[in-house]
């Protein structure tokens, strides 16, 4: 019955939906730093669905107010549906919520869901209950930079040269902004995140040993140097990241000679 489950981001998509679909709304606390969400269901009178894994690899730290989309297909009108939902961290699962709402065949139907912060997988000792900083083997400890987290979470030190501080939502930051953990950085610099000595890589290029470097996982055309190019020209053809080549003739739109 399932057709897919979709993560939107933190705003509604104004995009109209042909059939019959759910749009659950997640709220969080963002001192959970949950990267992905696990959601479930069931309809009264049908088949489960689920469990899906959103996004399938963690990207980036979610927002409360992430929303997503349940195409759901032959559902009983009028039925009434249960979803589930988990936020998951580097911990594991850590919070969990749920939600109802009674299906309208041809509409989407709005689903508001508190996602409430649960003892990780694994439990052992590492989540604190009623603690407003983080938790070490039981004992809710104050926030600070080789102690960092809120909510009850596991502490996590802060790492010396990706941030310079634990903040007041115990998220480790370099100046205001998160911690350095994109590959075009490796360095909190005086609240700056750069690479080396110098600011952040640029598009294309990654920093390796301090330096921006054009890679195979950093360009999807051709490196000239340590510059990535499109690799569509015919002075400078390539595709993967390998070395720009000049073609005799012309550079096919795979970035092959052609």
């Amino acid at each position: 019955m399932l057709v897919c489950a979709v993560l939107l981001g933190a705003c509604r998509d104004s995009g109209t939906v042909s059939g019959t679909a759910l749009y659950v709304t997640t709220e969080f606390t963002p001192t959970l730093l949950l990267t992905q969400v696990r959601v479930w269901g069931e309809v009264e009178g049908g088949p489960s669905f689920g469990p899906h894994l959103l996004p399938e690899q963690p990207e980036r730290l979610l927002q409360s107010g992430e929303t997503l989309r349940i195409l759901l297909e032959n559902a009983p009108n009028g039925a009434q549906t249960k979803v589930y939902v988990e936020g998951v961290n580097d911990s594991g699962t850590v919070a969990r919520g749920e939600g109802s709402a009674q299906i309208r065949d041809g509409y989407e139907v709005d689903v508001s869901i508190r996602l409430e912060a649960k003892a990780p997988d694994g439990g052992n000792g590492t989540f604190c209950v009623e603690c407003d900083g983080c938790c070490i083997e039981g004992i809710c400890t104050r926030p600070t930079f080789q102690t960092c987290g809120a909510g009850g979470i596991s502490c996590v030190a802060c790492d010396e040269a990706r941030a310079n501080a634990c903040d007041a939502r115990g998220v480790c930051v370099c100046g205001t902004q998160p911690a350095c953990n994109g590959t075009n950085v490796d360095r909190c610099v005086n609240g700056q995140c750069r690479c080396g000595t110098g600011p952040a890589c640029g598009a294309g290029q990654a920093c390796v040993n301090g330096s921006c470097r054009c890679t195979p996982d950093s360009c999807g055309g051709c490196c000239s140097g340590d510059t990535c190019e499109p690799g569509n020209t015919q002075n400078k053809c390539g595709k993967g990241g390998e070395a720009c080549r000049k073609c005799n003739k012309l550079c096919e739109a795979d970035g092959t000679c052609g």
